[in-house]
């Protein structure tokens, strides 16, 4: 009886996500799946797509200091060679990847 009551404790633990590491899943997923040609994994815009279209740095202080809003407007309505994604993501998967972002600017310890 002890052992299940840890095991159904352990398995808990395990699916409670708060909503923050959920937002970041979730972006990290679309991230993946609509950013990482150009900015690349790491958010450094070194892939060779991004060289060429001159892909901005997310890590870098021009992206990071942005409102959220105005990274709404950029992923929505695309900027310089950045293409439009309006109408191709919901406003939940922009926030998502907005959330993702955001890590990009975190420092790592």
């Amino acid at each position: 009886m002890l052992l299940l009551y840890f095991a159904s404790a352990i398995l808990y633990a395990q699916t409670k996500a708060t909503p923050a590491d959920s937002k970041a899943a979730g972006g990290e997923a679309v991230y993946q799946a609509r950013c990482v040609l150009c900015h690349g994994s790491d958010g450094h815009s070194q892939t060779t797509l991004g060289k060429q279209l001159g892909a901005i740095d997310l890590h870098s202080p021009a992206v990071q200091k942005k409102a959220d809003a105005e990274l709404k407007n950029v992923i929505l309505h695309g900027q310089k060679n950045m293409p439009p994604f309006d109408g191709q993501i919901t406003s939940a998967e922009i926030d998502q990847v907005i959330s993702r972002v955001r890590e990009f600017g975190k420092k790592k310890k």
